[in-house]
C-alpha cells in the first residue's frame, strides 16, 4: 500500500530589498523556513517548535535545490525524526546574533563598526566560521597570533600583511567581547547563550617595542610653515584654500590634543567666541560623548582669523567637501599630511601622523590636575593616560636627574 502523504503548502518565494531568497513552507507546528544569510549566499534551513529554533545549512546557493532538501525534511519529520534544537554556537553565529542583538556593536560609530567587521572577518578566516565558540583553545589563539605575526599559514590559503602585537590585541579583544556578551544573553528557553568562557586564562600578545611617537612644538611649527608656504604657491585658488584648512586642522591638533576624527566632524557653530570653547560632538568621538572644552583666548583669535579668510558663514563645516554637504575623510587628513611632511624635509614618525599631537599634548600636561586634564582631552581612563599618552621626556628626566635635594641623616638635637 502507497504510503499517503500530506501536501505541504508553500508561499512563494520572497526577495527582499538586499537581494536575499526566503520561502516558507508547511503548517503550523510543522514550519521551515528557507532563507539566505546574503545574496547569492547558502542556504539556510530553520525549523521553529515551539518557542525552541533549530537552524542548519542547506549547502547550496540553489533555489530548487534548497526547496526540495527543505520538503525532505518535513517529510522526515512527518516519520517520527527527532531534530536536535540545541543549535551549536559557531563562531560565524555568534557574529550574526551580536552585530544584530548587542548594544554595545550597534551604539558604534561606523568608522568603529566597519572596523570591527574587518577584525571578526580575519577571526573567522583564520579559526573557522563553524568553529564552536565553546571547543575554542589556548592554542587555537596562539595559532591565529602566529599566523597573523608572520601573514602564514591561513586556512584557505591566503597570506597577509604581518601585523605587531598591537593589531592582534584588538582582535582577540574583539573576539572576548563577543564571548562576555554571549555570557550574558539568555535563550527563549532561560538557558545561557554560551555557558562558559572558552578563553578564561588565555594571555593577549604583548608589544615589546610599542610605537608611541610624540611631535614637538618644533615639529608643528615646521609643518605649519610648509603648509603656508604650500597655500602660497598652489596655482589654484582651490589648492590654496585646501592647503590653509589642513593647516587649521594642525592648529586644532596641537592647542586641543583632540583626536583627527573629531576635529573633522567640526562645524562653525561649534566653535563659540563668547566666551571662547569648542564643543567636539558625540557622532565624531571615539567614546560617543558630546565634549565642551574652554580655549584660550589666543587660539580663538586663530579661529576668528581662520574664519574670516573662510568667509565662513552659517553651520557649515570647517572642512567641506567639494562636491557634497559632507566632511573630509580621514584619508584627506593623513595624505595631505604626507606631502606637507616630505616638503618640510621631516622624517616620517613610524606609528602616527596627527595621534603624536595628542601625546605631545597630554606630556605637556603631566604636572597638571589629573582630573582637568582627561575631561580636557576625552579620556574615561587614566591608566590609558599615564600608560601610553603622557610619556617620559629628555627636559623631565633632566629635571628629575639635576634635583638639588639630597636624602640626609637625620641628626640628634642634644637637650639641656
Amino acid at each position: 500500500m502507497t504510503e499517503r502523504r500530506l501536501p505541504i503548502p508553500e508561499r512563494p518565494w520572497h526577495k527582499s530589498k538586499s537581494g536575499r531568497w526566503s520561502l516558507s513552507l508547511g503548517v503550523r507546528g510543522l514550519k521551515v523556513r528557507v532563507q539566505q544569510h546574503k545574496p547569492g549566499g547558502t542556504f539556510q534551513r530553520v525549523f521553529r517548535v515551539g518557542r525552541r529554533v533549530s537552524y542548519a545549512s542547506l549547502g547550496t546557493t540553489d533555489r530548487q535545490e534548497a526547496r526540495r532538501l527543505a520538503i525532505e525534511f518535513i517529510r522526515e519529520v512527518e516519520k517520527g525524526k527527532k531534530i536536535n534544537l540545541a543549535e551549536p554556537l559557531t563562531l560565524e553565529r555568534l557574529w550574526d546574533r551580536y552585530q544584530q542583538e548587542a548594544s554595545s556593536y550597534r551604539g558604534n560609530l561606523e568608522r568603529t563598526r566597519k572596523q570591527k567587521k574587518t577584525d571578526v572577518r580575519l577571526l573567522i578566516a583564520g579559526l573557522g566560521a563553524t568553529k564552536r565558540v565553546e571547543h575554542l583553545t589556548k592554542n587555537d589563539v596562539e595559532r591565529y597570533v602566529a599566523m597573523r605575526r608572520t601573514g602564514h599559514g591561513w586556512p584557505d590559503g591566503r597570506d597577509t600583511k604581518p601585523v605587531r602585537a598591537r593589531t592582534i590585541q584588538g582582535e582577540i579583544k574583539q573576539l572576548r567581547q563577543m564571548i562576555y556578551w554571549a555570557m550574558s544573553e539568555r535563550l527563549p528557553d532561560g538557558s545561557w547563550l554560551l555557558e562558559n568562557n572558552p578563553l578564561r586564562g588565555v594571555k593577549l600578545p604583548k608589544e615589546e617595542d610599542p610605537r608611541r611617537p610624540i611631535a614637538t612644538y618644533d615639529r608643528f611649527l615646521k609643518l605649519r610653515a610648509a603648509a603656508q608656504d604650500m597655500a602660497a604657491t598652489a596655482p589654484q585658488q582651490r589648492g590654496r584654500d585646501r592647503w590653509k584648512r589642513w593647516e587649521l586642522a594642525l592648529v586644532l591638533a596641537e592647542a586641543t590634543g583632540a583626536r583627527i576624527g573629531a576635529i573633522s566632524g567640526l562645524r562653525w557653530s561649534d566653535i563659540c567666541f563668547d566666551p571662547p570653547e569648542i564643543k567636539f560632538r558625540a557622532e565624531f568621538d571615539k567614546r560617543g560623548r558630546d565634549r565642551v572644552v574652554p580655549i584660550h583666548e589666543a587660539l580663538a583669535e586663530e579661529l576668528r582669523g581662520f574664519k574670516v579668510k573662510f568667509a565662513a558663514v552659517g553651520d557649515g563645516w570647517l572642512f567641506p567637501c567639494a562636491d557634497k554637504d559632507d566632511h573630509w575623510p580621514r584619508e584627506i587628513f593623513g595624505e595631505l599630511y604626507d606631502r606637507v611632511e616630505r616638503h618640510a624635509g621631516l622624517p616620517h614618525l613610524k606609528g602616527g601622523r596627527f595621534h603624536p599631537f595628542r601625546r605631545k599634548w597630554a606630556t605637556e600636561r603631566k604636572n597638571m590636575s589629573l582630573v582637568d586634564v582627561m575631561a580636557a582631552g576625552g579620556w574615561r581612563d587614566a591608566q590609558t593616560l599615564h600608560s601610553c599618552y603622557q610619556l617620559a621626556t629628555t627636559d623631565g628626566m633632566l629635571e628629575v636627574m639635576s634635583s638639588p635635594v639630597k636624602l640626609r641623616d637625620r641628626k640628634a638635637v642634644g637637650r639641656n
